[in-house]
């Protein structure tokens, strides 16, 4: 990569530390079930955490969880180190790596991570089509490392979709947040096999998509005041 080229991504990274703060500071966040994170954080010094999102929500999370020794995986593409400049600025670390590219040694990094007390090994996954599913990525993880993982989604009152493959949503100025924790731990046993690996991913994909359903009706629903008492049907419907 060129220096003008490197310099470029350097700059983008602040401007976009710059524009985000700026932008999210006039949203009100409002948080339900982070009581999950600080217990485990309390009962467990000098551990890590796992988190686990979809993607849609990735660039509200990256501020959401800034200067607190987060770390993630950024694609060893360009487009990667957009992403992993503006998360560097708010304080991530980020391994670099993908599944066709460096991602064996990025995901022993994110370990090594993790196992030195790094919270919130966010990896954040994608949908595929009509289906919501992730990856066995962070399952593997949460394996080798014996670290529970804690699905957390955010929504808001009003926000953007934008037409791509991740169908990103962003908050527009002054929106109303609200984000929700899974109420349970997702713990995968050091001797889990393959086949129990994909049921609890399984599992978390199913966790992912009821909280995700409940944050996104909640300011549907005015009488409401916790997204958790909205009663979730079988099977969860998906966002478009």
């Amino acid at each position: 990569m060129s220096i003008w080229k490197r310099a470029g991504f350097y700059i983008f990274g602040w401007a976009a530390r710059v524009v985000a703060t700026t932008w999210l500071s006039t949203c009100r966040v409002t948080k339900f079930g982070r009581e999950i994170e600080t217990r485990y954080l309390k009962a467990n010094p000098g551990k890590g955490l796992l988190f686990a999102s979809w993607h849609r929500g990735l660039f509200f999370i990256i501020y959401w969880f800034r200067s607190r020794q987060a770390v993630s995986i950024a694609s060893a593409s360009e487009d990667g180190e957009l992403a992993a400049q503006a998360a560097k600025r708010f304080g991530w670390v980020t391994a670099r790596g993908s599944s066709s590219r460096g991602g064996r040694r990025a995901f022993r990094e994110m370990e090594t991570y993790i196992g030195k007390g790094h919270i919130g090994g966010l990896v954040a996954d994608a949908p595929r089509g009509p289906r919501f599913v992730s990856k066995l990525g962070i399952i593997y993880l949460a394996k080798r490392t014996g670290i529970p993982i804690i699905a957390v989604i955010w929504s808001a009152d009003r926000y953007w979709k934008l037409k791509s493959w991740d169908r990103t949503i962003i908050p527009k100025p002054f929106a109303r947040i609200v984000a929700l924790f899974d109420d349970q731990y997702l713990h995968v046993p050091a001797d889990a096999s393959r086949e129990a690996c994909e049921e609890y991913r399984q599992q978390l994909d199913d966790r992912l998509n009821r909280i995700m359903y409940q944050v996104d009706h909640f300011y549907d629903n005015p009488d409401i005041k916790d997204p958790r008492e909205i009663e979730v049907p079988e099977p969860v419907p998906l966002p478009d």
